[in-house]
């Protein structure tokens, strides 16, 4: 459900007219909460529109149809399998939460972080994909390697994320923050942009069962997915250690060329 709010949210920011889509995106955030018990001619109804027009403006923020917009509300606010969401984090949880996280940091081999970086240093062209709460996190990553001469592409618009995959090559670089997996699921088009999509593919998250899936490069697994909560700070210590790594990389290319 959260990602359909932010891509909701982010149409109506980023309307700059007041169209039947604005409309239409203000009047789906007002029914938020009982989208699910909506059929298509009911919540055409419910907005005064043709059923046709609800399935066009779908299409038009990354989803097939109504149907799939609806089943990606199915998946609760915030919650996981292994969230007690309905508890307040103490501050001896937090910080056990984050040093258990850095810990799994800390343990990542070198070796991987090197040839991370590497990629991101020779990749032509890279997409960051942030998802619900993190893409703060994603665009901060975008700052930092754009002030190391790194200017990579980050969307806050799901349907503009789906859109930048599409004409990439095997010289560009796709990374994507996942910490759950749940925008990976069936329900959200964004994954099969991402099997067919061409380039090197990193996925950043706490989820141990994405390897499966046989659609990333290079898996990054920065935490544990009962530690979700701690999930933004945890991401800023992995790309303060990613950005570290890929300085070295920088200033040797930068001293090569002589412009010290």
């Amino acid at each position: 459900m959260e990602q359909l709010i932010y891509t909701l949210l982010a149409y109506i920011n980023n309307s700059l007219n007041k169209d039947i889509n604005y409309y239409l995106a203000k009047s789906l955030l007002e029914q938020i909460y009982s989208i699910e018990s909506f059929s298509l001619e009911s919540i055409a109804e419910a907005c005064n529109v043709a059923p046709s027009t609800i399935n066009r403006f779908c299409k038009r923020i990354g989803f097939k149809n109504f149907s799939n917009l609806r089943n990606s509300v199915s998946v609760p606010m915030g919650a996981s399998l292994h969230e007690d969401t309905g508890s307040e984090l103490s501050t001896q949880m937090f910080f056990k939460q984050l040093n258990e996280n850095i810990e799994m940091i800390d343990n990542i081999p070198m070796s991987q972080i090197d040839q991370i970086a590497k990629q991101i240093k020779q990749s032509r062209r890279i997409v960051i994909l942030g998802f619900e709460k993190n893409q703060i996190q994603a665009m901060e990553l975008q700052k930092k390697l754009f002030l190391l001469g790194k200017l990579c592409e980050c969307d806050t618009n799901l349907f503009k994320q789906i859109d930048s995959l599409s004409d990439l090559t095997d010289e560009d670089m796709i990374i994507t923050i996942s910490i759950q997996g749940n925008i990976l699921s069936k329900h959200f088009p964004i994954i099969e942009k991402i099997k067919t999509a061409k380039g090197k593919k990193l996925l950043i998250t706490f989820s141990s069962e994405l390897g499966n899936m046989n659609i990333f490069h290079e898996i990054l697994q920065c935490g544990r997915i009962e530690n979700s909560s701690v999930s933004s700070y945890t991401l800023m210590r992995l790309f303060d250690v990613l950005i570290n790594r890929y300085r070295v990389f920088w200033k040797s290319n930068y001293d090569l060329t002589g412009l010290k």
